[in-house]
């Protein structure tokens, strides 16, 4: 029987890619010290890294400072890092609420963007032809080549895959008819990903150096939904379905939705059922003070105005809010617990400081101050949710391949 053992090639993709990955997480680094995390010889890491440097993809950031509590005897260590910008990545976003494309360095530092609303009229063609033009265009005008990106990457939200022609194959979704139109049009490597999986992974990438751990990851929209990461990759469970927590209960025997337990978080918590709960109880005898500030109109109602009511100490609205907090804490609680997380995000749920700091205050109140410190406002504003199509397709076309997809 012949065996075949790994080639040099993906041997050499796979050592330059843990270097990769010991720097981005503990950079600017020396040599020695990645040799030494790697558990390889520091003339292996030398030749390597040299190699990268020449390349570009690396440089040599100087010595390393000076530390009065270990003085090192005799030459001191030459740090190295990667070059953010040897490469740049293209990234777009799907949703049924907008399109956003732009694009950044290798260190996701947004460089330009482009937005449209996601209109009901727009079809699966019109949506292909606006990210391929929107991208042509940012190149452009950038006067940035295209073998210059390391390709495009693309989140495309759940409930927008039937109209992607996205459907389910073996157990997965088949992105194909998106990755294939928006090669062969920009003829770069395309790498599609749930959207919400996508933005966790970007939401987490800022804090990349603690990456050990669980991460739940909460994005509101028409629907609710969930990505969990566990050591900043996506827990298997929930790519493909990231709207299952919609069905978990928050308020029992609460408010009912057919096809959905009662108080379930989709009767709840999602955009249209949090707009219904303050809708009904608007008028000029409820809610004085949120009437004038909407000049009377329902369809004014927006976060800064439910606020600036609440501040004002708006009964009816602070009962609304209350009860919202309420089942957003049951939620944030049960997730923290079963995925024993060591923070909480949330995406979407548009509040501004004044709310956070009511909703923090709530929790500590309703669910212990251990869980208040674990949430946090996902740090991707939704305006910039194409950084998660930046994300995927530098982990796959950047790290995954040591920095290869060279010219």
């Amino acid at each position: 029987m012949k065996f075949q053992g790994i080639s040099k090639l993906d041997l050499k993709r796979r050592n330059r890619a843990q270097i990769l990955r010991v720097i981005r997480e503990c950079g600017p680094i020396s040599r020695v010290d990645i040799a030494s995390s790697m558990k390889i010889t520091r003339a292996a890491v030398t030749i390597i890294t040299n190699e990268m440097i020449e390349e570009g993809v690396l440089y040599e950031v100087g010595e390393a400072p000076v530390s009065l509590e270990h003085l090192q005897k005799g030459r001191r260590k030459i740090l190295i890092d990667i070059n953010e910008n040897y490469r740049y990545a293209l990234g777009a976003s799907i949703s049924d609420e907008r399109i956003t494309v732009g694009f950044a360095n290798i260190n996701g530092k947004i460089i330009d963007k482009v937005m449209t609303e996601a209109l009901d009229g727009m079809s699966s063609d019109d949506i292909i032809e606006y990210i391929v033009s929107s991208c042509r265009s940012i190149m452009q005008n950038n006067n940035i080549e295209p073998k210059k990106f390391v390709g495009l990457g693309v989140g495309l939200s759940s409930d927008m895959c039937s109209k992607m022609k996205v459907y389910m194959k073996d157990g997965k979704f088949d992105y194909s008819s998106i990755v294939d139109a928006l090669s062969k049009a920009l003829d770069m490597p395309v790498t599609c990903s749930n959207l919400t999986c996508a933005l966790a992974l970007a939401n987490q990438a800022k804090n990349i150096k603690e990456r050990p751990g669980n991460y739940v990851f909460l994005k509101q929209g028409n629907h609710v939904n969930l990505s969990v990461l566990i050591d900043n990759d996506v827990m298997n469970d929930n790519i493909y379905y990231t709207n299952h927590v919609e069905n978990m209960i928050v308020n029992p025997g609460g408010r009912k939705i057919s096809g959905y337990p009662d108080g379930s978080v989709k009767a709840e918590l999602s955009i249209v059922a949090i707009n219904e709960k303050y809708r009904e109880i608007y008028s000029k005898e409820n809610t004085p003070v949120l009437w004038e500030i909407t000049n009377g109109d329902v369809n004014n109602i927006t976060h800064r105005a439910l606020t600036a009511a609440a501040m004002k100490g708006e009964a009816k609205v602070l009962e609304v809010m209350n009860n919202i907090i309420r089942c957003l804490a049951n939620l944030i609680n049960n997730l923290s617990v079963a995925f024993f997380a060591k923070s909480v995000a949330l995406h979407g749920f548009g509040m501004d400081e004044w709310m956070i700091e009511y909703l923090k205050k709530s929790l500590i109140t309703l669910c212990g101050e251990e869980i208040a410190k674990k949430v946090k406002i996902s740090v991707v504003e939704k305006n910039l949710e194409f950084k998660g199509g930046v994300c995927i397709i530098i982990r796959e076309q950047f790290y995954m391949n040591g920095g290869m997809n060279a010219e």
